[in-house]
């Protein structure tokens, strides 16, 4: 199996040899820079699953693949299933039955508000975009936000209220919290304890301050595994007081991230994202990026400069670098050889400098480097600081709670929204301290691990089907209102507490609506109440409400500790890009969503760099023990090319017990390891090879162009600055018409192109879940992906460029090309793949009879063979997920990008109706529209004067594969770095120097 093959790590003297030269410049993985046979003869097959098949008889392989042939032909002629899909009881007010409401409305990630627009269709939400109005989302909508639809829709999700196992009302519900209400007003509220998530919910806030002063004696805890409280405790140190930073990349014209990957994770990161890429345009503003970190990241794909530092060694870079800059003491040693040229060069910005501290640093780095940016005149520029949008208290974490659970001090719990008992740090015991509590109530979307150890369980209404409000990461406030009802016993948090707040409205059920208007209502007085609340739904945001600046002068910063170099490996933590923190990993679309650099899928790993592996003489899926003080985890390893030497990354978020039929035993849980005292890192650490393996499933060698990349072709076109303005076409040397037996043929309507900006793409993936959303495109499982057949009609293809120890990174969205010279037609039987009027590559799902034909003559690998009934496994989404506008395919049938021709469809019957023409931009593609970088470009390209023809107009503009002369409507602008002159170019690996293979 392809994905399931001893991937055998690169042996120094491989390396050296690729640093000299040779090699590819553009590589996919290590087996494809080492050229190993078996991987080289694995990437060539178009279908690596049937490997094994081949080295049979060929009479006993041409019976497997009849048999394929003829099983596809039956079933594409299948009937679908009958699912029945319960639509709405009534209308809407203003809004035609039969067309898609549209609602604005807010998900809450760690705390913070995003702004969204959920699409609805007969009462079901089929499709989350992002609010073009909320400046957390400014439009876009990542990965996590569109599959919040399938979490709604899971069916999985708690229905029941149950005590001990056995199920309650909600009448029995409202008794037992006036129970304790009036037990807690007894003895002030002395034992009780409100554990959450955290939360900016104004209305949250101001009912938990209600119970504060109904029982003065309670105390409210707040936990979240993958959220940092590192920032608010720097800007204590720094400026006296808690207060929010942040960042404006579109006045930054150079940047240093220290372990922060700014561009696409934390409160704000679209936002900072398309301000990044709003600022890297080599034909305008091109600012310059520094990024030091353990383990690649998204943001370190789009480095000028990475450097792949240990977690310690990042520490000694910091305070080297305010010694130059004279703000603090140096760190001791010989400083890195990047350190004068850095604050060289952030010095040259002044004012226009930005230089940022990850959650994961320790306090007194973000103190160091608010002394920094206030030294360099940052501050109040490219930096602001605001309140705090998170409540801020002393001794409010999970440790403060699990000391007054071992104390006797906290003898009621209320547990909203969180999941300590499987994500607490280890050694606390919590899951032992709970079971030991008189009271205990656990609200939740699951019945999930903390569910099981609590003496209650009330089902949670999920953000869709709730009432609240949140605020953005720059403190404007957007509202949260339901786009369907809740099930039977399901309710949110705010309704939960309101009783205990002695806020319960009128002797019967807390309701959210009423709750929210309330609060709002006193902040905003009675005149003209009704107008703004109606504003305020339909924009999604209240206007105003954003946090001013203040003004700050940071102190000197306090001695920072380095913690020694010490013996054994530094160990890392990092969320999970997919599951997070373990609360997706009930999802589905998320689990089978390859990571943005690694590839994998459905499992973590230890992730180690290239020489270290080799050193330690460890492979792809052996199984290795980490121990660190004292505590022990296995998992298998992952070699990552440009990971930090004598380094581990753990990824959290795995080794749920609890987390459904989707997310339950799937990897290992790095919790186990992580301590209260070592949150983010360690040091110090042994690993051990254990002798067994677990085969990892990644789909790295996946649909590559192996056979026409090796021939000489470079698929990502990359130069710097410098060499760019010397010779602007660099990317598409052999530009020159090819003749072809093609007649040519010119649309007089409609011709649709797309153009997608390698110098913006992040590869965060909003876009391929973007696509599943739209288009009901299935998940098919772990077995099923090891052998190459996930679905996804959109991928994002990783390059390497230079030596596997310090690499640069490359992404490249690879879809459909809808070529105008399709290999693809010409050898279909049926004639079930064709070009349509308007220039379309369309399939006609009811001709295909799954020869597969199209799959193997498409160079580029994106065409998808539907094996199984995908769409009705217990794996795939439930039938209130899927789109109407879009046809969900039964098994046999070949699947590719459409371009999302239900939108284009769409908006030209909009447009007739009006008895206008289409306008340029009135058409936007899934993952056009989720993009946060605005990447990807789409439209007419029989419009001169549209976004999507300028584009192609670009000196950068080229063609993947273009010397086949397939013509392909979807183009890449090459990617262009702004390197620092001062610092020398790595050597690249090239097979020749003006662009040799991939």
């Amino acid at each position: 199996m392809a994905s399931e093959r001893d991937h055998r790590p690169i042996p120094p003297s491989l390396a050296s040899a690729l640093a000299e030269g040779d090699g590819p410049r553009f590589w996919r993985s290590l087996e494809q820079l080492a050229a190993s046979p078996d991987a080289m003869r694995a990437l060539e097959r178009e279908f690596p699953h049937l490997g094994e098949a081949a080295r049979t008889d060929r009479r006993t392989l041409l019976k497997l693949l009849g048999a394929s042939l003829a099983l596809a032909g039956l079933t594409a002629c299948e009937e679908a299933p009958n699912r029945p899909i319960a639509a709405r009881a009534r209308n809407v007010p203003g809004h035609a039955p039969g067309q898609p409401l549209h609602v604005a409305t807010t998900l809450m990630q760690d705390g913070y508000g995003l702004g969204v627009v959920v699409e609805s269709h007969g009462g079901r939400p089929v499709k989350i975009e992002g609010n073009p109005l909320h400046p957390a989302s400014l439009g876009a909508a990542d990965a996590f936000a569109q599959a919040e639809i399938l979490t709604l829709h899971d069916p999985d999700r708690s229905s029941a209220i149950r005590q001990g196992g056995a199920v309650r009302s909600r009448s029995d519900l409202a008794r037992m919290l006036d129970a304790l209400a009036v037990e807690m007003e007894g003895r002030g509220g002395a034992g009780l304890r409100l554990l959450t998530g955290p939360t900016s919910s104004p209305t949250f806030i101001a009912l938990a301050a209600a119970l504060a002063e109904r029982f003065p004696e309670a105390r409210w805890h707040r936990h979240a595994p993958a959220l940092s409280d590192s920032p608010y405790q720097g800007a204590r140190l720094a400026f006296g007081q808690a207060l929010e930073t942040r960042f404006d990349l579109s006045r930054a014209e150079v940047i240093l991230a220290l372990d922060a990957d700014v561009l696409a994770q934390g409160p704000g990161w679209m936002a900072h994202a398309a301000a990044f890429a709003a600022r890297r345009d080599p034909d305008g503003l091109m600012s310059r990026l520094y990024v030091a970190e353990p383990c690649p990241t998204p943001t370190g794909t789009r480095a000028d400069h990475r450097l792949a530092l240990a977690p310690d060694a990042i520490l000694r870079l910091a305070a080297d670098l305010g010694a130059t800059l004279g703000v603090s003491a140096p760190g001791g040693g010989e400083p890195h050889p990047m350190v004068p040229v850095l604050a060289e060069d952030l010095r040259r910005a002044g004012a226009a400098a930005l230089v940022v501290a990850g959650p994961r640093l320790p306090p007194e780095i973000h103190a160091l480097v608010h002394a920094i940016n206030g030294r360099l005149g940052a501050i109040g520029t490219t930096v602001v600081h605001t309140a705090p949008v998170l409540p801020v208290a002393e001794a409010d974490g999970l440790a403060a709670l699990a000391e007054d659970m071992a104390a006797g001090t906290a003898t009621h719990l209320l547990i909203l929204d969180a999941n300590p008992v499987y994500d607490a740090p280890a050694g606390l015991g919590f899951a032992e301290r709970l079971a030991r509590l008189p009271f205990s109530l656990h609200l939740g979307l699951y019945e999930d691990e903390t569910a099981a150890g609590c003496r209650w369980h009330v089902p949670m209404a999920h953000a869709l089907e709730s009432w609240g409000d949140a605020r953005a990461w720059d403190g404007t406030v957007s509202l949260m209102q339901p786009v369907r009802a809740p099930g039977a016993g399901r309710i949110s948090a705010l309704e939960l507490i309101a009783p205990l707040a002695g806020q319960q409205m009128a002797g019967r059920a807390a309701d959210g609506r009423a709750l929210v208007r309330d609060h709002w209502r006193g902040e905003r007085g009675e005149a003209d109440f009704e107008a703004f609340w109606t504003r305020a739904l339909h924009d999604g945001v209240i206007a105003g409400t954003a946090h001013e600046p203040q003004p700050v002068e940071p102190a000197t910063p306090p001695p920072i500790d380095l913690g020694g170099a010490g013996g054994g490996l530094r160990v890392a933590f990092a969320p999970d890009p997919a599951v997070w923190d373990g609360r997706y990993a009930g999802n589905a679309w998320l689990q089978e969503l390859p990571r943005p650099l690694s590839k994998l899928v459905w499992g973590n790993a230890v992730l180690l760099a290239p020489a270290t592996a080799a050193t330690l003489g460890i492979a792809d899926g052996d199984v290795v023990e980490v121990e660190l003080d004292g505590r022990t985890v296995s998992g298998p390893v992952f070699v990552m090319p440009g990971h930090a030497p004598d380094s581990a990354t753990l990824p959290l978020g795995y080794g749920r017990w609890r987390a459904g039929f989707v997310g339950s035993g799937v990897g290992f849980s790095a919790y186990a390891l992580r301590g209260n005292e070592a949150a983010w890192f360690g040091a110090g650490a042994a690993l051990r090879r254990t002798g067994r393996r677990d085969p990892l499933v990644t789909t790295q060698d996946h649909h590559t162009m192996a056979g026409h990349t090796m021939a000489g072709r470079d698929v990502v076109r990359a130069a710097t600055l410098v060499e760019f303005r010397q010779n602007p076409g660099f990317a598409r040397p052999d530009a020159a018409p090819l003749p072809s037996f093609y007649p040519e043929v010119r649309y007089e309507g409609h011709a649709w192109g797309m153009a997608i900006d390698l110098n913006a793409c992040l590869g965060c993936n909003a876009c391929v879940v973007a696509c599943q959303a739209e288009n009901n495109v299935p998940v098919v499982g772990r077995e099923e992906v090891a052998i190459g057949r996930e679905m996804h009609w959109l991928r994002i293809d990783r390059y390497f460029e230079g030596p596997p120890d310090d690499p640069a990174l490359h992404l490249q969205p690879m879809l459909c090309m809808h070529c105008e010279k399709a290999p693809c037609e010409v050898v279909c039987p049926v004639n079930a793949t064709v070009h349509d009027s308007e220039g379309l590559n369309v399939m006609v799902y009811n001709r295909c009879i799954g020869t597969r034909y199209c799959s193997n003559n498409c160079p580029y690998k994106v065409r998808r063979f539907n094996w199984f009934d995908y769409a009705g496994r217990r794996e795939g989404a439930p039938v209130e997920v899927y789109n109407p506008d879009v046809t969900v395919r039964e098994r046999g049938v070949m699947e590719k990008c459409t371009f999302c021709v239900q939108r284009i469809s769409a908006a030209r019957i909009e447009a007739k109706r009006e008895g206008r023409p289409l306008r340029d931009g009135e058409v936007r593609t899934a993952c056009q529209q989720a993009c946060p970088t605005r990447a990807i470009t789409f439209g007419d390209l029989n419009d001169p004067n549209g976004a999507v023809a300028a584009r192609k107009r670009s000196p950068r503009n080229y063609g993947v594969l273009a010397d086949l002369n397939t013509q392909p409507r979807t183009t890449y602008l090459a990617r262009v770095d702004n390197p620092n002159p001062d610092v020398q170019k790595r050597p690249q690996n090239r097979r020749q120097q003006d662009g040799g293979g991939s």
